[in-house]
């Protein structure tokens, strides 16, 4: 059963933020900026970092304009696991105070996010346009299975709007 989105969640590289930004410019993924403004729901950022914490991540949002749309940043350095494992998204739910039946994970990768966030009953809406992804992608639709699908940012109001009368 399909409950109502009372919160996004989305993964950082690939989904918000273009991994090769070049020159140390944040460069926004096609429709970041255009989306976050039409969001009338609280919105988390979950990172799979190597080294960034929190503090750094906002920094990263800041640069790039974005970081007032969203209350919770988690990264997996401050998690201390990385998607897809459960651990990491027992820690951004408890961080955030969320609950998994009433989120969804917007991001890009199959081999992490999906996996991770399905396995753990998130539901997920995987961004399936080829700018969104990205090299170490390991993964197909045969092997991880995301509630939705977009191929790019410009649809997720309409699913939005879909979900809630569900």
């Amino acid at each position: 059963m399909v409950k109502f989105v009372r919160t996004l969640a989305f993964d950082f590289g690939h989904t918000l933020v273009n991994e090769h930004s070049v020159n140390g410019r944040i460069q926004l993924m096609p429709g970041v900026r255009e989306l976050l403004p039409q969001i009338n729901l609280p919105m988390a950022v979950w990172a799979n970092t190597q080294a960034a914490n929190e503090k750094e991540l906002r920094k990263i949002l800041r640069a790039g304009r974005i970081e007032r749309y969203f209350s919770c940043v988690v990264t997996s350095i401050d998690a201390g696991f990385r998607k897809p494992a459960p651990e990491f998204f027992q820690f951004a739910l408890a961080k955030g105070n969320l609950e998994r039946d009433s989120l969804l994970f917007v991001c890009n990768q199959l081999n992490t996010d999906v996996l991770g966030a399905e396995r753990y009953g998130i539901r997920t809406a995987w961004l399936s346009g080829l700018e969104f992804r990205s090299e170490d992608e390991t993964m197909t639709l045969d092997d991880a299975k995301p509630s939705f699908m977009l191929s790019n940012l410009a649809q997720l109001p309409s699913l939005l709007q879909k979900i809630a009368w569900l």
